[in-house]
């Protein structure tokens, strides 16, 4: 009895206060416990493929990289040297830049529009698949993505029509910093900078700007401190500049209306039907009501980035986040729309704070953000597979959170076979694996150079020096494989002969990976195509 009154007095305590609060300090406790969750989860997770593969970098750290440059290699250092080659190490860095990411973004959307814009924008950042999920991976993106939205800010300091405005000098001198260090994170940040441009010559009073030596002098900060990957680039024979603006371009077999349809149904399934219709009126918005600052601002800032990956899919590959620096920009007036509704002319588009688009976000928001978090805490997706489809045959594979597992185990195992084997032979096996996630991962489990024996272009190829792949020529190797990606070694390097062991893991007793590790023997050299050179043979 005593337990329920005092249960009653907390909860009207809390109640109180709660009701005490301003609409600033609700939202900033609610953004806290937030990210309190979020640093909870990332803690208790393991690492997905690029993760893995991001972390393996900052273990041999160099100027650049193939697939990206150095940034997140770099913060990644910083942090695991301070706190150990742990989760909370490894995610740290992407931690601290969303949460940036959106403290700014907030701020930005006060002074473009209003708080309840600003509090739209926050919600969404946190419990969208996309950023919320996506943005605290330990990648190039969320360094990346706090630059773009930090250069965003700082130009729209520098623009605005009041007296808050800032100096030509202050806002060219902090971008230019700000985009030195997003092109050390993601290439993609160079296409916020043409949209600078625009502004400046579509608002008459500020393309005096353009006049002055500070955004040259920005330009020549930001060129000086990509440095590092233009010296990376020359040294390896240029594979990261070739990779980013040619091959992964060049491959699209010609005009395909289906890979481009294909590619706006990623956009719906990444923001969400309702959430994707919303960023599409802005941006309608922002070309019709472009005579005002901060419509042209979202216009100018996004349009070059929309222009170059939105036709994108009808000639080649493409990936559905890339066009997301812009779309995170035009969130901003999306929340506006959502807050204040939209009116074209004499007709209402959408009433403000509309209940269809409230319950619409909601209702994909809080089934998604379910089915992405609730498999981390009890694996219950083979049971309800099992439900619905008794007689079809399961796979680890359709349960993505089986991903994040089991490395740990197999570092185990392998470190164990390798002990073993040297124990027994005299001779201590060299460790490989097919395909750089794996290759990523086994390094993570196991703590020791894992070597890529399979000719695609990854970092890994990059920097195996064939000196040094010609040094192990003779040895045995244990070469690791998963169900997700089961290759035979035997059809990527050359050996005598190849035995197979199975190690399979489990979470709360349920089979959740099964990994592959082979015992191959004397080892002749990778598998090359007629004509094809070992990347790091260039250089």
């Amino acid at each position: 009895m005593q337990r329920l009154i005092f249960s009653r007095e907390f909860t009207s305590v809390l109640a109180e206060y709660w009701k005490q609060r301003s609409l600033s300090q609700k939202v900033a406790i609610i953004f806290v416990f937030t990210l309190v969750f979020r640093l909870f989860f990332s803690v208790s997770i393991g690492l997905i493929d690029d993760e893995a593969y991001h972390w393996s970098w900052a273990k041999s750290l160099q100027l650049s990289y193939f697939d990206h440059p150095a940034m997140i290699a770099w913060l990644e250092a910083i942090s695991t040297k301070i706190l150990g080659d742990t989760y909370l190490g490894v995610r740290l860095p992407s931690f601290l830049c969303m949460t940036g990411t959106i403290v700014l973004l907030y701020k930005l959307t006060k002074d473009l529009f209003d708080e309840w814009a600003a509090i739209f924008v926050g919600f969404v950042i946190f419990w969208s698949p996309f950023w919320g999920f996506g943005g605290y991976v330990a990648s190039p993106e969320p360094p990346f993505i706090l630059c773009f939205v930090a250069a965003a800010y700082v130009f729209w300091q520098g623009v605005r029509e009041d007296s808050a405005r800032w100096s030509t000098k202050k806002t060219w001198l902090w971008l230019g910093v700000l985009m030195g260090l997003g092109l050390n994170s993601k290439f993609i940040i160079a296409l916020i900078a043409p949209g600078f441009g625009l502004y400046l010559l579509a608002t008459p009073s500020r393309r005096k700007d353009l006049l002055t030596p500070w955004p040259w002098v920005g330009f020549l900060i930001a060129t000086v401190m990509c440095t590092p990957i233009f010296t990376w680039n020359v040294m390896h024979d240029w594979p990261g500049f070739r990779y980013q603006f040619h091959d992964r371009h060049a491959d699209g077999g010609g005009i395909n209306i289906g890979r481009w349809f294909g590619f706006f149904g990623a956009q719906l399934l990444f923001y969400t039907p309702f959430l994707y219709a919303m960023l599409v009126l802005t941006f309608i918005t922002s070309i019709i009501k472009r005579t005002e600052a901060r419509w042209r601002f979202l216009l100018c800032l996004t349009l070059p980035s929309l222009a170059m990956f939105y036709p994108q899919p009808l000639f080649a590959d493409y990936k559905p986040h890339w066009s997301g620096a812009a779309c995170t920009l035009l969130l901003m007036g999306a929340g506006y729309i959502w807050s204040q509704g939209l009116q074209w002319g004499n007709r209402r588009i959408v009433k403000a704070r509309s209940k269809v688009y409230t319950r619409g976000i909601l209702g994909f928001f809080i089934p998604l953000a379910f089915l992405s978090y609730a498999p981390f805490v009890y694996p219950w997706v083979p049971k309800a597979f099992h439900f619905f489809a008794p007689n079809a045959e399961w796979k680890t594979t359709y349960d993505f959170s089986n991903e994040f597992s089991g490395w740990e185990e197999l570092g185990d195992f392998v470190n164990r076979r390798q002990r073993e084997i040297h124990a027994e032979t005299g001779h201590k096996p060299f460790l490989s694996a097919l395909r750089y996630e794996t290759t990523a991962q086994t390094t993570w489990g196991t703590k020791q150079k894992i070597y890529m024996l399979n000719s695609t272009m990854s970092n890994y190829t990059v920097m195996q020096p064939v000196e040094e792949m010609k040094n192990l020529e003779g040895q045995d190797a244990i070469v690791v494989t998963t169900e997700k990606y089961d290759h035979d070694p035997l059809k990527y390097a050359t050996f005598a002969s190849c035995s197979k062991e199975e190690l399979k893991t489990y979470r709360h007793g349920v089979h959740a990976r099964t990994f592959n590790v082979y015992l191959c023997k004397n080892f002749q050299g990778i598998i090359y195509s007629p004509g094809e050179v070992p990347p790091s043979a260039r250089h």
